[in-house]
């Protein structure tokens, strides 16, 4: 089994905000999971994105987005390992 944990980083204005906790794992070769925590985990991030982010980070588009995107990532890095 192969397991990463993920960082995701959001710009807002000139500092990007960072979110972690996420894990990805694959226990069967092209099939990944995602470990999301709760939301109450980022709540201090939250705090300093814009009202629009925030709105954003609650619709099952942006958890989608997440999993396609952390997905096609991890399984590029699966079949290539950093030396």
């Amino acid at each position: 089994m192969l397991s990463s944990r993920v960082t995701i980083g959001v710009q807002n204005g000139d500092r990007p905000i960072y979110f972690t906790g996420i894990t990805a794992t694959m226990e069967r070769p092209g099939f990944v999971t995602l470990s999301i925590p709760p939301e109450e985990q980022w709540s201090d991030s939250l705090r300093w994105l814009t009202r629009e982010q925030r709105e954003r980070f609650a619709t099952a588009e942006f958890f989608t987005m997440l999993q396609v995107q952390i997905t096609g990532r991890y399984l590029i890095l699966a079949q290539h390992p950093p030396q």
